[in-house]
Parts: C-alpha cells; structure tokens; sequence
C-alpha cells in the first residue's frame, strides 16, 4: 500500500547496498503488478535487463516468471533499452535496474514526462548519502520519485523494508 498514490502504483526507486535485495524486490514487485493482486488490476510492464538479472533468461529461454503482462528487453544498455520500450511496447509501467550512469539519469527524466510509470533500483545508503550523489541529487530534488524505499544492510535483515519516504521526503514507514 506504501508503494501507491490511493489506487496508483507510482515512481518508485528501491535503494540499498549491494547484495541487498534490491533486484529480488523489483522482481517480484515487476510480477505482482503485472498480474495484478487483490483490488490492484494488472497493468502493461516493461523491463529493460542490461546484465540478465532480473529476468535471468538462458539460451533456452528460462528464467524467472515477471507476469503476464510484462516485455522483457535482455542484455540492452538501461538507457538505451528504456527509451525503446517506451516508443514500441507502450508500457504503463518500465522497470529498470540499477540505474545510476549519466544516460541513465537522462532516461529516468524523459520516462517521468511519458505517461509511464517507473520502477527502478539503484546502489545506496541512507537518504542524507543519496541527496549528495551526482545525478540523483537532481532526481531527488525535481521530485520524480513518489516513493524511495530503503532496504536494509544489516546482516540479519537483508532485504527487509527498512524506510519508505515520499517525494517530499517524509518517512511514511519505518
């Protein structure tokens, strides 16, 4: 419900650490809005895999279930992938991971003024680290994510909501 704006699903970036669960979260947030869940209906999803790590195809074409409704672009730079899903696929919703890079920043500003709702993860600590990042420090402060979750890196909690705030940086989950 914290992911939402009343019955919306909205920008939203995940943040942690490396080998956090990041991309697991995304994945699974990627398939349940995709094949809706209780009063959500399923909504059109596009992904752009740069590295195969969301949808983890193989040769044969396994990999993991993303939805019903979702596109998946593999092994394409997140830039480049984003804008061409966005002119082909017609997405309600893209999801990309790990954006951070300077054509990835670009990207993110020119899908938030799309139509299209966005997904994304990218490495990170705490809020305050965040604003200081070049690049997000933009994003954070033209406000295109509704919603930054923070998972957490202790040891013992991996993967775990830590914090959620909105777009004017206000915790609204601890």
């Amino acid at each position: 419900p914290w992911l939402f704006e009343g019955e919306e699903f909205c920008h939203t970036l995940l943040v942690s650490a490396p080998g956090c669960g990041k991309t697991t979260y995304l994945r699974d947030l990627i398939r349940l809005l995709s094949d809706g869940t209780g009063s959500i209906s399923g909504k059109n999803v596009s992904v752009v895999d740069e590295r195969s790590e969301i949808g983890n195809r193989t040769r044969m074409g396994e990999g993991f279930y993303l939805g019903k409704r979702t596109d998946l672009l593999d092994h394409c730079p997140k830039a480049e992938g984003m804008l061409m899903l966005l002119r082909t696929m017609t997405p309600e919703i893209l999801a990309a991971d790990e954006i951070g890079g300077k054509e990835d920043i670009q990207a993110v500003e020119y899908v938030q003024n799309c139509g299209c709702v966005l997904a994304a993860t990218a490495h990170g600590a705490p809020l305050e680290e965040g604003r200081e990042r070049p690049g997000f420090r933009e994003l954070l402060a033209e406000k295109t994510f509704k919603r930054l979750v923070f998972l957490s890196s202790r040891r013992e909690q991996r993967g775990m909501v830590e914090a959620i705030y909105d777009g004017e940086f206000r915790q609204i989950f601890l």
